[in-house]
């Protein structure tokens, strides 16, 4: 395609992206099942499908084709057949299609859907979660009749709402047993917690799953992992006990043992590492076996052009290792950790985000799916060291040669603090000109223990299409770069990174192409947080935008759906124990030392960060005679900017960089 023929990105380009997850080997190894999820502009949502590419490169197929979400395909164990997860039927269910073609066909009927599932190893039937009681597609009449009785909530417990689901219904999610081809579907755990992430035993006889059966479960952020016989109902601890914290359970090949992630201090909330470890399938003690690997097992990376997968980690087939995800320095690449001596060496390279992976059954090659700062992923298959690495799909080439991309430019630099370098990206303007002075923002991540990553931001390209320098850092409070790096900011945000995140300002700056009387300021979340603790502190910047903010950590406590577990680990106590300190380390105690002019965008369903968060600074701010406004957008949680309407998202976009746009 010719120069003439490049365009700078806009924000409706959204609508063009089409996202990559999921990938599964077949039986055979020769095939690998993945999803694509496009953006449909008239719908104003979301559809994925399912696809299936040969290994060898030869060619895909898509696989469904119905106007709805086809997600998470599973093969059957003979190769026949393709399980997924499809809202055709309005609520979630398990559908089959042969593996060479045809129509799908429903399996499950639960009454409320189904969350997870995998396929026993005989082919007979799923483990499947589900809030479901009974197996039924239509409410009795008597239920009918109740929630036409009242619409009042009675709230008992202090877990009543969650982001992302709204206020609770009272109803745990239970493990289900499906058969595949016909027949009743059987509950097997009543817990009156959510009992999640089942595995089945290489035999079949057992079902491994994470739940939290500990005494004091109603107030604490325990995750243990128990198993359940198949055919029945009897349960056992693997792993007990009311501090444990551990998920992702993985049986060995043999089944004499499982790998499972975490560790033993629930309350930090991803503050600390997770470790892996390997635990008896009989129950034992864990061993951990990444203990000297000073890195969290996962991928704590972030991306607004992204879809998530079940990730866990998978043995070989011999069980003499295993192979994770690990996030590392601003990239996520697969690792392999012998089970015996722990030895850790990475498979994959490069600076991009490996974020989901397969095995194949002969343990010989990887599938997986990689993006990187100009690409939002497409699936690679290789051998399983890493070499040999083949691209099986090009999903964004055709829309991606239209639009002229700033590629970001790594630096490192010192912490004006204490001289701790902070790894940071620098993205120039689009039809950057030598000797021309340009407006820069800063955008700062949430989590607070995530990672900006060498991923594609459609919102940072956006900003460097419209002329902005954009600069982003991983200050110390971000995973990715040791325990020690990511606890730094405990009990005392904002006062220990803003040196961290201002010495990449500075830095920046430095480089001759900014005009530093044109400085503008954003993020969300945490970064929304910090947005609020600058401003509050210095007057470097011209323009703010805080998005999703913390503002009031003492309210926090009370009002987010996480504020009493993880505010009470991050400031060291309850609001009313430590209410001084609570209110020394929240941006609206310097609310009349804020000059900045700032725009407030927050959502209104946001659970996470509620929005009275944003109404105390807006408030605060009027009454100051400042320069401040509200956007309030409806029917939007705490993920708007990642999985929200794309209306939504859109306009979130324009509102952020409008802001900029009048003031610098």
């Amino acid at each position: 395609m010719g120069n003439d023929q490049i365009r700078r990105m806009t924000s409706e380009d959204i609508y063009r992206f089409k996202l990559i997850n999921e990938p599964q080997f077949s039986p055979d190894g020769e095939r690998i099942s993945y999803v694509v999820t496009t953006i449909e502009k008239d719908k104003n949502d979301y559809r994925s499908s399912v696809y299936v590419a040969k290994a060898d490169g030869s060619g895909s197929r898509r696989v469904t084709q119905a106007d709805a979400k086809d997600s998470a395909p599973r093969w059957s164990p003979d190769g026949k057949h393709l399980a997924f997860l499809s809202n055709r039927a309005e609520k979630p269910q398990i559908w089959m299609i042969r593996a060479d073609g045809g129509e799908a066909w429903q399996v499950s009927s639960l009454s409320e859907g189904v969350g997870t599932f995998g396929w026993s190893p005989d082919g007979a039937s799923f483990a499947a979660v589900s809030k479901s009681t009974e197996e039924s597609e239509v409410k009795k009449d008597d239920e009918k009749d109740d929630e036409e009785k009242s619409d009042v909530k009675h709230i008992t417990k202090i877990r009543y709402k969650a982001d992302g689901e709204g206020f609770l219904d009272g109803k745990p999610r239970h493990l289900w047993l499906v058969p595949a081809f016909g027949g009743d579907a059987q509950q097997l755990t009543n817990a009156d917690i959510d009992d999640v992430d089942p595995v089945w035993s290489p035999n079949g006889r057992e079902i491994a799953f994470v739940t939290n059966r500990s005494e004091g479960r109603e107030m604490n952020t325990v995750s243990q992992v128990w198993s359940i016989v198949a055919t029945g109902k009897e349960e056992r601890a693997i792993i007990g006990g009311d501090n444990a914290d551990f998920t992702s359970p993985s049986w060995s090949p043999d089944g004499s043992q499982l790998a499972v992630v975490g560790g033993f201090d629930p309350a930090a909330g991803g503050a600390k590492n997770a470790n892996l470890w390997i635990v008896p399938a009989g129950g034992g003690d864990p061993r951990n076996i990444s203990a000297e690997f000073d890195r969290s097992i996962g991928d704590s990376a972030m991306s607004d052009v992204y879809a998530g997968s079940a990730n866990r980690p998978r043995w070989s087939p011999d069980g003499s290792s295993l192979f994770t995800l690990v996030s590392d320095s601003g990239s996520t690449h697969i690792h392999r950790i012998a089970v015996e001596g722990g030895e850790i060496s990475r498979v994959t390279g490069g600076d991009r985000r490996i974020s989901a992976f397969a095995i194949s059954p002969d343990g010989k090659r990887l599938a997986y799916i990689a993006g990187d700062a100009t690409n939002p992923g497409d699936l690679f298959v290789a051998n399983i060291d890493g070499s040999d690495e083949q691209q099986l799909t090009n999903l964004n080439a055709d829309f991606l040669s239209t639009v002229s991309l700033s590629e970001p430019e790594e630096f490192r630099v010192k912490s004006l603090s204490d001289g701790a370098e902070i790894q940071g990206w620098v993205m120039k303007p689009v039809g950057f000109e030598e000797g021309k002075k340009y407006p820069l923002i800063l955008q700062i991540h949430g989590g607070p223990h995530a990672m900006y990553s060498n991923h594609m931001m459609h919102e940072f390209q956006l900003m460097a299409a419209r002329g902005y320098v954009v600069v982003f850092c991983n200050p110390r409070g971000s995973a990715g770069y040791g325990e020690a790096f990511t606890t730094y900011t405990h009990m005392a945000w904002g006062e220990k990174d803003m040196p961290d995140i201002m010495a990449a300002v500075e830095h920046v700056v430095g480089l001759g192409y900014v005009d530093e009387n044109r400085l503008g300021i954003t993020g969300g979340s945490y970064g929304g947080y910090m947005t609020l603790w600058m401003i509050g502190h210095t007057d470097r910047f011209k323009a703010a935008v805080t998005q999703r903010c913390v503002s009031n950590l003492h309210s926090f406590y009370g009002t987010s759906d996480i504020g009493f577990t993880f505010g009470e680990y991050e400031f060291g106590g309850t609001a009313w124990e430590r209410r001084e300190h609570f209110m020394k380390y929240s941006p609206i105690s310097y609310v009349a030392d804020m000059k900045t002019p700032l725009r407030i965008v927050h959502s209104e369903l946001d659970f996470r960060c509620p929005i009275e968060q944003a109404e105390q600074v807006f408030i605060s701010l009027k009454r100051l005679g400042r320069e401040v406004d509200f956007v309030r957008i409806p029917d939007e949680n705490h993920n708007l900017s990642r999985n929200g309407k794309p209306k939504h998202r859109i306009e979130r976009l324009e509102y952020i960089i409008g802001w900029f746009d009048k003031h610098l």
